[in-house]
């Protein structure tokens, strides 16, 4: 074996022992290995070496008041104050900034308001410089990010670092990490903000163990994130999966992406807003950017059973359902997870969903997927960018 293999397979073994201290320390050493399929040699080496960069630290287990002899048991974990990175939220008219420690933890958070609409792609990338800057100039040296994630709306591609299309941006093709690692000096990445609520959703263990399973993004717009063989997918040209603007009408519902039919012309909150205004009377708001309580409002009206919009989420869940079947019979994931600030109708979707999906599939493929909601916050696409701006520095 090339000593370049060598080291490659070293280097993808220490990636697993910081990702499962990251999620599941602190641990001992020993229990490690049989997890992740690692001789007890290639653990005491990997971890010693963390120890001496000071990247881990050995922690006293828990007293369980039982009297034992021979050597207490000792616990791994992170080194928590040793590395930090910056995740960076840019969704419409809102900047939120969050320093993450080496555990993947928020300790820090900055929200700064802005008409992104408004901004070219010059004076986007200044603004986002800017706030950088601002936000590092307050922390102490200690907590110097090491890297800056970039979580964007919309259509990313991530091995160039663009911005496609995003609903908060006026401008299209805007290129932002070449721009912002010249001006930031550090490693900066971008990726989809349903990537990286996949990537959240991966780090709890419940779903860390799942090699196979997709994360549907359901808010403003509609997104998926997807996670093939243990490792999130960009594909070929690092925008992958579109969920959103796959089509369920050639000829339907006008998307803001400028086709129609797309899944999140039914789906997305705008959508449904939009379509709730036609057939209830609400707010004469802006129906093309509702915010929270503004959705709420449609939940609660179905809540008291309001006929409109009772039918109005369950034709999105049905859409949602054919899609969810299409990808199903593509893939064969084993979970399908529904998150983001949309899960807060989830259970005025779910019967349409489950319906759509009867209706598309055949239930022998069907069974073999499970669909799962997860609580949505607003920390978890941070989270999510936090841990793969940390894999930039592991």
């Amino acid at each position: 074996m090339k000593t370049s293999d060598t080291e490659q397979i070293r280097l993808a073994n220490r990636k697993l022992v910081v990702d499962y201290l990251r999620v599941h320390g602190p641990v001992a050493r020993v229990d490690m290995g049989p997890v992740l399929k690692l001789s007890p040699a290639t653990v005491t080496s990997i971890t010693s070496d963390l120890q001496k960069e000071g990247l881990l630290v050995e922690v006293p287990a828990p007293s369980d008041n039982v009297v034992s002899r021979g050597r207490p048991r000792v616990l791994i974990d992170l080194a928590v104050d040793t590395q930090f990175v910056i995740g960076v939220k840019l969704s419409i008219n809102e900047i939120r900034l969050m320093l993450g420690n080496q555990k993947g933890s928020i300790v820090k958070t900055e929200v700064i308001e802005l008409q992104t609409l408004a901004l070219s792609r010059e004076g986007l990338t200044e603004a986002l410089c800017s706030a950088l800057r601002m936000f590092i100039a307050k922390l102490p040296v200690s907590q110097k990010p090491k890297a800056v994630g970039l979580a964007v709306q919309g259509v990313v591609n991530g091995h160039q670092g663009e911005v496609v299309w995003s609903p908060a941006l006026a401008d299209k093709h805007i290129e932002l990490k070449a721009p912002m690692q010249h001006e930031l000096n550090v490693p900066v990445l971008v990726a989809n903000d349903a990537n990286c609520l996949a990537m959240a959703v991966r780090q709890q263990p419940k779903y860390q163990q799942l090699t196979d399973f997709a994360v549907v993004m359901l808010g403003y717009g509609v997104g998926m994130g997807m996670v093939v063989r243990g490792e999130l997918y960009a594909g070929h040209h690092g925008a992958a999966a579109e969920f959103g603007h796959t089509k369920y009408s050639p000829d339907g519902a006008q998307c803001l992406c400028g086709k129609r039919g797309c899944i999140e012309a039914y789906v997305g909150d705008y959508a449904l807003y939009r379509d709730a205004a036609a057939v209830v009377r609400l707010p004469q708001d802006d129906h093309l950017h509702p915010n929270e309580d503004r959705m709420m409002e449609l939940v609660e009206l179905a809540d008291r059973n309001d006929a409109a919009v009772l039918d109005l989420f369950e034709r999105a869940g049905r859409v949602l359902g054919y899609g969810v079947a299409n990808y199903i019979a593509l893939m064969s994931p084993e979970t399908i997870v529904f998150s983001g600030p949309g899960i807060r109708a989830y259970r005025h979707l779910e019967a349409g969903i489950r319906q759509g999906l009867s209706s598309a599939l055949v239930s022998e493929l069907i069974c073999e997927t499970s669909l799962e909601a997860v609580p949505w916050d607003d920390d978890m696409t941070g989270l999510g960018v936090i841990a793969l701006a940390l894999q930039e520095v592991d």
